[in-house]
């Protein structure tokens, strides 16, 4: 499993945890993926650096 896959479901089931609809998870995992960038040498890198902060 890449890093980006293990970052989307730590995500979501912290969303689950709290209790979110899975509305809220659906704009959180979009929001994430937007944030991303694929194009660079190693997208998995990029990906851990972009989590959002829904706090």
């Amino acid at each position: 499993m890449s890093d980006l896959e293990k970052l989307v479901r730590r995500r979501m089931q912290e969303e689950y945890a709290k209790g979110a609809s899975a509305e809220e998870i659906a704009k959180v995992v979009r929001d994430l993926f937007n944030s991303v960038d694929l194009s660079g040498p190693s997208p998995d890198a990029v990906a851990v650096r972009a989590t959002p902060n829904y706090e």
